[in-house]
């Protein structure tokens, strides 16, 4: 039988494959790769998406955050900001944005809008149900809700938007309610807005600050005592106070007065009340010593001791001690109507009467004298 001849296969050779199968896996393989390569493409994609959308949230709410912060600062820096006085429970008060960098809290590099081109506002609130709050509102309205609801990895806390009809204000630090303020300005607040609030407890501000004005911290159309009233010590260190005009004191330990100093209620010295210039003053008590160059007393001057250099002239004298004086003494009535002194040294005394023990005087002149000697 003719017919080529067919070589016995070897045990563990392998037989090639035929070129047709060879191709036919390739080409598997090259879809299998696209296949993949696109659903990595696709995932890329979305994580960029994502990331960029999650960077626009984040600009969107900080953009908020520092605008209602700005504004709690403006009215706490300034006690006769407009929104203290507010009517409460009336529509919102708009704050100008230029109010704010007027006092540099914010830049006019900033402008109106946020990074997404939302139109940026603020407002001031005072809700009828807590009118010592005041609620500051800063507002990004845009055209087209946020991509997603704020949240804690934004970074900060009392933002928040509204989904849907949903009325209350969701975010990191936020679960407010929008329906009063809706019904007091319609629209006010819409699911393409974003929202951050703060506050300024009007009462606190009060207790926490002296004021240099008159101011009616909560708005109750009076002003509030406690906002001009110390609560500690006050150190001047070293510094003065001028231009005072009433001073009330329980106790005042000043080491010069200088200038005419008057006194027009009762002055109580403890110590010692020296007076080189002249004094006027109506009721004088000194437990101590007081020496005069000059002394006009129109009242009654009551002392153990006084020592002048100068003029003594006076209505009505009580002295418990010894009087010296080196110059004259000229006295209306002393002692309600008379002079009662154990020793007087004086080079000349005038009075209307006077019963003395001793006197001793190189000039005395009486215009009426009784008990005198012969």
């Amino acid at each position: 039988m003719s017919g080529a001849r067919q070589e016995p296969a070897v045990r563990g050779q392998v037989r090639p494959r035929p070129r047709r199968s060879r191709r036919g896996l390739a080409l598997w393989d090259l879809m299998m790769a696209m296949a993949v390569l696109s659903a990595v493409t696709l995932w890329g994609a979305q994580v960029a998406g994502d990331w960029i959308e999650g960077r626009v949230v984040t600009g969107e709410v900080r953009t908020v955050a520092e605008l209602a912060r700005a504004g709690r600062l403006l009215v706490e820096g300034d006690v006769a900001h407009a929104g203290r006085t507010h009517g409460a429970g009336a529509a919102p008060l708009a704050v100008a944005l230029g109010d704010l960098e007027a006092a540099d809290l914010r830049s006019p590099a900033l402008g109106t809008q946020s990074p997404g081109r939302r139109d940026l506002t603020l407002w001031l609130w005072r809700p009828a149900a807590s009118p010592d709050t005041l609620l500051v509102i800063a507002r990004a309205r845009g055209a087209l809700p946020l991509a997603r609801l704020p949240g804690a990895e934004d970074g900060v806390t009392g933002v928040g938007a509204m989904r849907g009809t949903d009325t209350r204000l969701r975010g990191p630090g936020l679960n407010f309610d929008m329906t009063g303020l809706n019904a007091l300005v319609a629209g006010f607040a819409t699911a393409s807005d974003v929202f951050a609030l703060d506050h300024v407890a009007l009462a606190v501000t009060c207790r926490s600050y002296l004021y240099r004005v008159e101011v009616d911290c909560d708005g109750d159309g009076t002003p509030d005592v406690i906002a001009n009233t110390m609560e500690t010590d006050l150190d001047m260190g070293d510094q003065d106070i001028t231009a005072a005009g009433n001073v009330t004191a329980a106790t005042a330990a000043i080491g010069t007065l200088e200038g005419a100093t008057t006194v027009s209620g009762a002055l109580t010295v403890g110590g010692e009340l020296e007076v080189s210039g002249t004094t006027t003053m109506a009721d004088l008590t000194v437990t101590g010593a007081v020496t005069a160059d000059s002394a006009d007393i129109q009242g009654t001057l009551t002392v153990p001791d006084i020592t002048a250099t100068g003029t003594v002239t006076g209505a009505n004298l009580t002295l418990n001690g010894t009087m010296i004086v080196s110059g004259e003494a000229r006295l209306a009535d002393a002692d309600a109507d008379t002079l009662n002194v154990v020793t007087l040294n004086v080079e000349l005394l005038s009075s209307d009467t006077g019963v003395f023990q001793d006197l001793f005087a190189d000039s005395a002149t009486f215009t009426s004298c009784t008990g005198c000697g012969p």
